[in-house]
């Protein structure tokens, strides 16, 4: 004898209306079915809520409650219904995890009966593509609702019928090309209430069921559309309820298109992380965002594969404020709204996410560390798996999902979820600070949150306890702790190139500021070697920083914007390392200074010991006293002698200069040579009987030439005695750094201003007639009543532009017709002027290829010469 299971009548039951217990859970298993036929639209319907007979007759009727389930998917016909619909727990989902382009959202072959949960009655119509007649199938479920033993459930003979398109319309279904209708009749829940004044009357309709209904649909349809390409909608529809529909807000109107817009809405700034699986399941792409800003993202290899391989994640952190502007912007407060929901294939797998459900263990885990950690108060967000293999499961109970390897690697502490997860509570917590209100604003946030919720307040206007710089400040140091990679498994990383580029601008603004200080401090003798060991430890302590730093950023592979920042860093690491060794040089210095002084002390003693030895005796003791004064003003003259000549040597190492003494002596002995050959020829003009006019200009002229050369001269003593003995010959010479670096280093009547556009542009000139150009451009606007003269450079093409303007009375009427004659020799508007300044200037221009001409004034009524360098 055989021995086989038996399928009792009761198993109907048993996977129907007891299994699922959730009218809203019924009607997703429904969605699901059409979801998976490749339906583009799916419309559920109710109609005869209001009043119906369902009370008053054991069957059905026109006016009997009704649910229909309409969709426009690849439908069936009678072979499909036989084989398929009607054969328990079969389910091509289990052999064809994606077809018609989607992934299949069911997999259990019990969904059907969601039907009888709804309703005592159904009639489904079906009818494929290119079939002539339409099927209908009648259901009567208490036919199965029987208590016998031995009665088997596929003992039940079900009705149907082979129905025409007129046919269809005389029960009043519209006809349709393909697809299936589900008339579930005779409804077994109560999905709206009347509500009645004191006299019985019914004043309005409770629809908060049917609200409900559209809420739990929008939550389980995947933001994302994981549906691909492919477009799928959900409308709910009401007909009977369109006036109580309109009259509510937005946010509780229940008739229309079902979208889950949830995440849409949240165009406030917060902060968030992205992560997902990419190229194939082999790579993880994760990006963390802050109030819109790209903080980093990082591609890294997925450690969870082949477990996971399709999935992505997005998580909102909300603090205070954030969760205020969810609510005005959802209707939904976010503890009622829930945490981190899945989406399993296109829908949410419930109860994941809902409110009390801790399936990710945020809130024990909270416990744990409750400064540390966040909570799922905290947080929204949602997880999306597409599993084309089957690896999630489904539990019959919709209990959510089997616990199995691949759920492990989803949802453990050091699963897929988590690792984005505590990157982004590391950024919160460790680089935001819990990004938290003010202090004195907490026992206000009531009242915050209300204005927020009713727009008095805008984001714009939100203040924070700590502000955007120490926030920066606090990233930048913990940014490598935050992402928390292994770098051989980095393939590429970017971090935000301001968050590097203002960091180094910050403390390289203050190192150079504090190093000028020190320069000046140094020279006027406020500083001494201990100050000085000081600063040195704290450069080390820079500077071991920033290579530990650079280190750190290099054990990854970046994208080039994140390289051009850790460039910069590595520069500005070689000026701290300059900034040390000058550092180093004065300290040599002053220590040199120090041996001076001592010797020099030892030396005074001695003497002051012989001086009053000396004393005792008399006219030869008195001539040793005599003598021995001599001594100490020769010993004070060779101290000065040396220090000075210390000085000299750290001026050439600050400056970096070669010393060409030899040349700079032949140059000054050349000019005196020409003052004395110009003398010489004075003498011979005044000789002659008659000074004519024309010899009268030649006399002029000789004793500017005179003057010229005088002046070259003591420019050329002032530049050796301030060091600098390579700038009187010809040479190659950056002509922005000299004009700035000379005008800053000279003091003048007047305030000069140095306006630096431009980084290099090299001349051939001689740096003596550069410094005295300038100096008789500023000597001419004083004279002119200037207070400020500013010399400006910038780039046109091949060419350096150089404009010299000042705040004066500006140029004479005398030459607003040809202004280019104040060039001119002996050109003049001043009564006691010698016409030759200005002269020189175009003279010593041209033998620079350079061409100078008067400009429209930059600043009033001044002057502005403009010279244009090649």
């Amino acid at each position: 004898m055989d021995l086989h299971f038996k399928t009792n009548i009761q198993l109907k039951s048993i996977i129907g209306k007891d299994l699922i217990n959730d009218d809203n859970i019924a009607i997703l298993e429904l969605v699901k079915n059409s979801f998976d036929a490749d339906a583009k639209r799916v419309d559920i319907s109710f109609s005869n809520l209001k009043e119906n007979d369902d009370k008053s007759i054991d069957s059905y009727s026109e006016k009997t409650s009704r649910l229909i389930i309409k969709d426009d998917g690849l439908g069936m016909n009678l072979d499909d219904i036989k084989n398929k619909w009607l054969n328990i727990a079969y389910s091509e989902k289990k052999q064809n995890t994606r077809q018609h382009n989607r992934m299949m959202a069911g997999a259990k072959g019990v969904g059907r009966f969601s039907c009888d949960r709804l309703g005592e009655f159904l009639n489904l119509y079906a009818r494929k593509n290119g079939e002539k007649s339409y099927i209908l199938l009648k259901i009567d479920w208490k036919m199965f609702e029987v208590e016998d033993e031995n009665k088997e459930i596929q003992s039940v003979i079900l009705d149907y019928k082979e129905l025409t398109e007129e046919d269809l319309v005389k029960r009043k279904v519209e006809p349709f090309k393909q697809g299936v209708i589900l008339e579930i009749i005779k409804l077994r829940s109560n999905w709206v209430y009347e509500i009645r004044n004191d006299k019985g009357i019914i004043i309005d309709w409770n629809t908060d069921k049917l609200v409900n209904l559209k809420k739990y649909l929008e939550k389980l349809i995947n933001p994302n559309q994981a549906f691909e390409e492919n477009d799928f909608g959900i409308y709910l529809n009401a007909q009977e309820f369109i006036v109580e529909n309109n009259n509510k807000e937005d946010s509780q109107k229940f008739i229309g298109k079902i979208d889950n817009t949830i995440f849409e809405k949240l165009d406030f700034k917060t902060t968030s992380i992205e992560s997902e699986i990419i190229e194939d399941g082999q790579i993880i792409l994760t990006t963390l965002k802050d109030k819109g800003k790209t903080i980093f993202w990082i591609k890294e290899k997925n450690e969870f594969y082949p477990e996971i391989k399709h999935a992505k994640c997005y998580l909102y952190y909300l603090n205070p404020y954030s969760k205020a502007f969810f609510t005005k912007q959802t209707g939904v407060r976010p503890v009622e709204y829930g945490s981190i929901y899945l989406f399993l294939n296109g829908f949410r797998i419930p109860p994941y996410g809902e409110e009390s459900d801790d399936w990710l263990n945020l809130e024990q885990r909270r416990a744990q560390g409750y400064a540390r950690f966040l909570s799922s108060r905290d947080i929204v967000g949602r997880i999306e798996v597409l599993d084309s293999e089957n690896s999630f499961q489904i539990i019959s109970s919709r209990e959510g999902l089997v616990r199995n390897e691949s759920f492990s690697k989803l949802t453990n502490r050091e699963g897929y979820f988590y690792k984005s997860f505590k990157r982004l509570e590391k950024y919160v917590v460790d680089g935001l600070n819990w990004d938290s209100i003010p202090e004195e604003d907490k026992d206000k946030i009531r009242d915050i949150e209300k204005k927020i919720i009713s727009g008095q307040l805008k984001e714009s206007e939100l203040t924070f306890r700590e502000d955007e710089v120490i926030k920066r400040r606090r990233i930048y140091s913990s940014i490598h702790s935050i992402i928390g990679a292994k770098a051989s498994d980095v393939i590429e990383l970017y971090i935000n190139e301001d968050l590097i580029l203002d960091k180094i601008e910050e403390e390289k603004a203050n190192a150079e500021r504090e190093f000028e200080q020190l320069i000046t401090d140094f020279e006027k003798k406020k500083i001494d070697a201990d100050t000085l060991n000081r600063i040195l430890q704290k450069k080390a302590i820079e500077n071991k920083d920033l290579e530990k730093q650079i280190a750190d950023f290099s054990k990854y592979s970046t994208n080039e914007a994140t390289a051009k920042a850790i460039a910069e860093l590595q520069y500005y690491k070689n000026t701290i390392e300059k900034q040390t060794r000058i550092i180093e040089e004065l300290k040599l210095q002053l220590e040199r200074e120090k041996e001076i002084n001592e010797k020099h002390q030892q030396e005074l003693e001695k003497l002051q010991a012989e001086k009053l030895q000396a004393e005792k005796t008399a006219e030869e003791e008195t001539k040793k006293r005599v003598d021995a004064e001599k001594e100490k003003e020769e010993i004070e003259k060779k101290k000065e002698k040396e220090i000075q000549l210390e000085k000299l040597k750290v001026e050439f190492y600050k400056k970096q200069s070669t010393p060409e003494t030899d040349a700079l002596i032949h140059h000054v002995k050349n000019n005196n040579q020409k003052i004395k050959e110009t003398i010489s020829l004075i003498i011979n003009n005044l000789t002659k009987e008659q000074l004519g006019s024309s010899l009268k200009e030649s006399i002029i002229e000789s004793l500017y030439e005179i003057l010229h050369f005088a002046d070259k001269s003591l420019k050329a003593t002032d530049l050796i005695l301030e060091s600098d003995l390579d700038k009187a010959d010809a040479q190659k010479i950056n002509l922005p750094d000299f004009i700035s670096g000379y005008s800053k280093n000279n003091k003048y009547k007047i305030k000069v201003h140095s306006i630096n556009n431009v980084r290099l542009f090299y001349i051939i000139g001689s740096k003596l007639d550069l410094a005295l150009m300038i100096d008789n451009f500023v000597d001419n606007s004083a004279k002119w009543g200037a207070k400020n003269i500013w010399f400006k450079t910038k780039l046109d093409g091949n060419f350096l532009i150089l404009n010299i303007y000042d705040d004066g009375e500006g140029l004479s009427s005398k030459y607003k017709t040809n202004p280019n004659d104040i060039f001119k020799f002996r050109e003049t508007a001043k009564e006691n002027g010698t016409g030759f300044g200005l002269y020189l200037v175009s003279e010593s221009l041209s033998k620079m290829n350079a061409k100078i001409a008067i400009d429209k004034p930059e600043i009033g009524n001044g002057m502005n010469f403009k010279i244009i360098f090649k």
